[in-house]
């Protein structure tokens, strides 16, 4: 796919404003059970907010690093996907804004086999939270190759460093792959912010085993993700962690229902600016924030999306 069809397939798009909202957040503390309260308050203090402003000013700084590291005039972008309702489409927007196309040559490759193995291979991204996304597109399409790999993605967990690193080795690649260094936001999972003890105590309160909570307290302007990566139960659905809740969701976990059964039982007062109460449950693609990058991308306050319902897996998901 060329860059001329990139650019004229989407027009880039902003994302709505999704701080916390102060006085919904004070009431959802308000109405947390007392006894978590101290520590729901920790959680909300220990959440990492990217508004876009500051997401684009990583982006443009993590590409005039790669530019540096790479030096080459032709950047040659891989995207295994031909779908333009994907971050890495509308990343790509993002790049091209920042990239001097007077300078450089732009070549976007959906086939490995078109890919010039004379020229590092770029795989761009917004973030990588487990890093399992990208190992699997190394290892779906980079299997016995020789190809350099650049990893752009300015968000990302040490474990997705490692994880992707592994994947590289794995499949018997024998080019070489990298990541940005000094441009690069490590995040971090909740488990490295607070205890053991508090993150099961407040996590007993959405589900009945709160073990295993390894998750990042990290959410953009542009999305919140997925219950594998982050916390959409409180950030997009606000669901209070009350008696009252616990209660419902533990039965629904005990009786193996899924969680669509209870969701419109459940007290919760939206946390983020710009989401509402009745957004459609999705826990997979949270529509609260509304990602930029798909077709039906509009205003919160005139969205007819209907409610999906979906299941949620047991330690987190019911």
């Amino acid at each position: 796919m060329s860059d001329k069809v990139i650019n004229s397939s989407i027009i880039m798009k902003k994302p709505n404003k999704h701080p916390f909202n102060t006085n919904n957040v004070s009431l959802w503390l308000d109405k947390s059970e007392p006894s978590i309260r101290k520590i729901a308050t920790e959680f909300i203090l220990k959440t990492v907010y990217i508004n876009h402003v500051q997401f684009l000013k990583t982006y443009k700084v993590a590409i005039k690093e790669m530019l540096d590291i790479l030096k080459t005039d032709i950047l040659q972008f891989f995207m295994n996907v031909d779908d333009i309702n994907k971050s890495s489409y509308w990343i790509m927007q993002i790049i091209r804004k920042y990239i001097n196309k007077k300078k450089y040559i732009i070549k976007i490759i959906t086939d490995v086999k078109n890919l010039d193995e004379s020229l590092p291979v770029i795989i761009a991204d917004d973030a990588s939270y487990s890093g399992s996304q990208m190992a699997n597109t190394i290892q779906d399409n980079f299997e016995n190759t020789r190809f350099d790999i650049f990893i752009l993605i300015p968000f990302m967990s040490n474990t997705a460093i490692d994880i992707i690193k592994k994947s590289y080795t794995d499949n018997n690649n024998e080019g070489s792959i990298k990541f940005l260094d000094t441009s690069i936001y490590i995040i971090k999972p909740i488990y490295e912010l607070m205890s053991k003890e508090n993150i099961e105590k407040l996590f007993l309160y959405y589900t009945d085993n709160p073990k295993y909570i390894r998750e990042y307290p990290i959410y953009f302007d542009h999305k919140v993700a997925d219950n594998y990566s982050s916390f959409p139960l409180i950030y997009t659905y606000g669901i209070i962690p009350n008696n009252y809740n616990k209660k419902i969701i533990h039965e629904c976990e005990s009786n193996r229902k899924p969680f669509k059964y209870i969701f419109e039982k459940l007290e919760r007062i939206p946390l983020l600016k710009n989401c509402k109460k009745d957004i459609p449950y999705d826990i997979h693609i949270p529509p609260c924030p509304l990602q930029p990058y798909k077709l039906n991308f509009e205003k919160l306050s005139s969205s007819t999306l209907r409610t999906k319902l979906y299941t949620y897996r047991k330690t987190k998901s019911m």
